[in-house]
């Protein structure tokens, strides 16, 4: 696979495609209108076709391309044509070769899973799936136009009001039907090589459509479809489009969508006009898929290239999820005690801010939520750093005294307004008064994946005074923030007024863009605990972080070498450093506790995993539907596994869910024929809660393994809310 542009020259799939405007990387070869995902070609065996993820994907590439190479980073040596020259574009290369290894792609390949997934999403929605306005089916052209051009005035209306995900939602139906127009009407029949100059844009219109008594189409051959639109309609450069089913019925002599699952084709005119695939049996014009793919791809890099003339490309590149991480995001007590805290949290904030102005890897946002008793609120969000560092500024300890607080309100907040894949720091010494949002946080996090850590100044063992009376707290009150840290992947620190400055460094060394699990184990046990974890080739900079009734414990390497590390002590959390090298294999660490313990291990990596469940969609658009949440109780799903910044000589090769009290269930990977996926078919996943993992070897043969922060959970049903649009 190679790309292609005219700053670029390269090769095709089976043959060249044209020069375009900008720069093009060809889609791997793949699979309604187009079919929605990798998937499709699974359940339709359509492996040399082209799906609307293919397209998308490439779409989104090459323009984020074209705006790094017109933005030279100011550090680093600029973007050089040759680094892209016969290769196929990916976000794990292009990021490299812009920002270096000191960025992840993480979210930026989250991000384009979030748009490919809406694109998706049109095929399988009870509001769009049938809706002749969204894949320009029924002759409704001038409609189809008309939508598209109000969904763009909502796009350009998140981004203003700096909605990221409900942004991305947008454009993966803009370019779904953009991409639809191309494969749905005659306009690849008509001998058009370019595309339609007045699609989705601003302003103007789509005119020439034909008349509704207007002949368009003949019956087929038995063996052909080839030239079954009227010869007139053709000559007069009129377009249209097939009906699909039976709403609206489609009146006689109109052309039908065509395909196995097209109620209408076998009304007059009998057949289809689709160009959905390069297979005859979905698509009666199969032979012209190329050309209709084609255009689709040079139609959806034109709409992104022309959004940029409305969007700064600093937004564009948000958009796309181009950044060190989604947030920083706090969750602050301001009560009469929290001063110790919030002062740290104001140098924290300022240490974050200023070594990400020295690489450019900004947050997408900084939000900062503070709460007390009986308020909670506002939401402080903003881009701006200097912004976010004048609300800390301002935050003032007052009043507050008897727990408890209202601590989810206020983390309620927080999740709703932080994008996905970041991380939440929870600053409290008072447990929460609305245990009620339990569920509904929780819910949240998991949908979100989003970490959170509770930094909490107070002993947990013991009693403390507050305010005009004194009561005796139950030592249990904070094992509600234990759970949430747990399921979210994030940590719980108990510390003191004195210790805050020293432990939350931990702060510092989490939002690290390129931070990966290695390690995490909750434990009530008594005795001796002994744990292993594997280091491998990829890692480096791993910490151990230490939590609670832990009285020693000894590091071992694997030749039984004991390692003492850098070691930072505060109260009852331990920080441990490994000093590099780190030698490669199963690492151990045996504890002896007296009561309720933590151990986090993580390190950094540009090797890491995002993960989704997904369940097969069949009928007239097969692929695979993404569950915005978990898996469900009792039904089979596919885990889709993208892999992030493994080299080729490395490979993955298992996934394994893990239920807290339970047998591991291992399940293989295999190749999904796309760029960095890989999909398990997970028969019965476990009930409850569940840690998700993958295990591989690297190019020397050694096991390597990773963990998904947020603990997965079964639900026992999906709601589906119908989009009007």
């Amino acid at each position: 696979m190679c790309i292609l542009l005219d700053r670029f020259v390269a090769c095709s799939m089976a043959q060249s495609l044209p020069t375009l405007l900008l720069l093009v990387a060809v889609a791997t070869p793949g699979c309604h209108a187009f079919f929605p995902n990798f998937w499709s070609k699974f359940l339709s065996f359509t492996w040399g076709s082209y799906t609307h993820q293919d397209l998308t994907e490439e779409a989104v590439l090459n323009v984020t391309l074209q705006i790094l190479f017109d933005n030279p980073h100011p550090f680093r040596p600029s973007l050089q044509t040759q680094d892209f020259e016969g290769k196929t574009l990916t976000a794990d290369t292009i990021l490299g070769k812009y920002f270096g290894e000191e960025v992840s792609p993480r979210q930026f390949r989250a991000s384009l899973r979030q748009i490919v997934s809406s694109n998706a999403n049109m095929d399988f929605l009870n509001g769009t799936r049938n809706n002749p306005l969204c894949h320009f089916d029924s002759e409704r052209l001038r409609q189809g136009n008309r939508l598209l051009l109000r969904v763009r005035e909502e796009l350009l209306g998140s981004l203003k009001a700096q909605e990221y995900d409900g942004a991305r939602e947008r454009l993966g139906q803009i370019l779904h039907s953009v991409q639809d127009f191309y494969s749905h009407t005659n306009w690849v029949e008509m001998g058009n090589t370019n595309i339609h100059p007045d699609l989705a844009v601003p302003g103007r219109d789509i005119t020439s459509i034909a008349g509704v008594s207007d002949q368009t189409c003949t019956d087929c051959t038995i063996d052909s479809c080839q030239n079954n639109i009227v010869h007139a309609i053709q000559s007069r450069k009129l377009l249209t489009s097939g009906y699909y089913g039976k709403d609206p019925k489609k009146p006689e002599g109109k052309c039908s969508h065509g395909g196995p699952f097209d109620d209408s084709q076998q009304l007059s005119a009998k057949g289809g006009i689709n160009k959905d695939t390069a297979a005859a049996m979905f698509s009666p014009h199969h032979l012209l898929h190329q050309s209709a793919a084609t255009l689709a791809l040079q139609a959806s890099i034109k709409f992104l290239s022309e959004l940029r003339k409305d969007v700064a490309d600093r937004e564009m590149l948000r958009l796309f999820g181009v950044s060190a991480t989604p947030a920083l995001s706090f969750v602050i007590d301001t009560t009469g005690s929290m001063g110790e805290e919030i002062t740290t949290a104001r140098l924290q904030s300022r240490h974050i801010i200023q070594r990400q102005r020295q690489t450019l890897l900004y947050p997408d946002f900084y939000v900062l939520v503070p709460f007390n008793d009986p308020g909670y609120g506002p939401v402080y969000k903003t881009k701006d750093s200097d912004e976010f560092l004048y609300y800390l500024d301002n935050l003032q300890a007052l009043g507050g005294g008897d727990e408890p607080e209202m601590c989810l309100s206020a983390l309620q907040l927080a999740l709703i307004h932080t994008p996905p894949n970041s991380e939440i720091f929870v600053f409290t010494d008072a447990s929460s008064k609305d245990i009620h949002l339990k569920s509904s946080v929780e819910s949240l996090i998991q949908e979100r994946k989003i970490k959170v850590s509770f930094l909490i100044t107070e002993d947990p063992s013991k009693t403390r005074k507050r305010s005009r009376r004194e009561l005796r707290l139950p030592q249990d009150r904070f094992d509600l923030y234990a759970n949430l840290s747990e399921v979210s992947g994030g940590q719980i620190i108990f510390t003191n007024n004195q210790d805050i400055p020293a432990v939350s460094e931990v702060i510092s060394e989490s939002v690290h863009f390129d931070v990966v699990t290695l390690f995490h184990k909750k434990s009530t046990k008594k005795g001796i605990s002994k744990y292993e974890f594997r280091i491998d080739d990829f890692m480096r900079s791993v910490c151990l972080f230490i939590n609670g009734d832990v009285s020693s414990f000894d590091i071992r390497d694997p030749d039984d070498q004991i390692h003492n590390g850098h070691r930072q002590t505060n109260g009852m959390f331990t920080r441990v450093s490994l000093e590099n090298p780190l030698s490669v294999g199963s690492w151990s660490i045996e504890m002896k506790t007296t009561g309720p313990h933590t151990l986090r291990i993580q390190g950094r990596s540009l090797v890491d995993f995002l993960y989704y469940f997904g369940v097969p969609m069949t009928g007239s658009h097969p692929g695979l539907y993404k569950l915005s949440n978990q898996p469900i109780t009792g039904v089979s799903a596919i885990m889709v596994v993208d892999v992030i910044g493994l080299p080729d000589s490395a490979h993955l090769d298992h996934v394994t869910l893990t239920p807290a009290n339970g047998a591991q269930l291992k399940v293989e990977l295999r190749s999904a024929n796309q760029t960095g996926l890989m999909v398990a078919q997970v028969g019965q996943v476990p009930l409850g809660e569940f840690s998700i993992g993958v295990i591989g070897q690297d190019g020397k043969g050694s096991t390597f393994l990773r963990e998904a922060p947020q603990h997965g959970k079964t639900v026992e049903c999906v709601l589906e809310v119908r989009m009007v649009l």
